[in-house]
């Protein structure tokens, strides 16, 4: 129960600069009055056109984040992150996270994506020994594709 609640914790923290570094790299809307009649055109909302680029990056990134988390390899650097994820959560916050939830749901692979109408984000569901963890990555727009969030949340137990 304490490695859970301690990878809670951990996991709240990751969320808390995703959090961050995404309304910093979102403008805000300015307030403006509504508009009294809009055509449907304009007001179903488009979808980004795809980037195989950013699809491809976005794959490589949770590919390296994936390998880093079962302990296969090394947490990428610094590089790999954006400066206000790299202000708000240190290398060895995100090592510690990574190890603790892998000693509490023991080894993972990909059980499912779940894939969102951006080309930027996307969510993983991880099938790991001990339970099933949900996984959020987030990149930059624009290359190099940096991760700008990274959200681990609260496994769901195997019976």
């Amino acid at each position: 129960m304490n490695r859970l609640s301690r990878h809670a914790l951990l996991s709240t923290a990751l969320a808390c600069a995703a959090m961050a570094a995404q309304a910093q790299s979102t403008p805000e809307a300015p307030t403006a009055p509504a508009p009294t009649a809009a055509p449907a055109a304009e007001a179903a909302p488009q979808a980004p056109a795809p980037n195989p680029a950013a699809e491809k990056a976005l794959a490589q990134r949770f590919q390296a984040l994936l390998a880093a988390f079962d302990g296969k390899a090394a947490l990428p650097d610094a590089k790999a992150f954006t400066e206000d994820f790299n202000k708000q959560v240190t290398a060895d916050q995100m090592k510690q996270v990574f190890n603790d939830v892998r000693q509490s749901v023991g080894s993972c692979k990909v059980g499912a994506q779940m894939t969102s109408p951006t080309p930027y984000i996307t969510s993983y569901l991880l099938q790991c020994d001990k339970a099933y963890v949900p996984m959020d990555i987030g990149i930059e727009e624009k290359a190099p594709y940096r991760v700008h969030s990274l959200l681990i949340r609260p496994g769901y137990w195997k019976k």
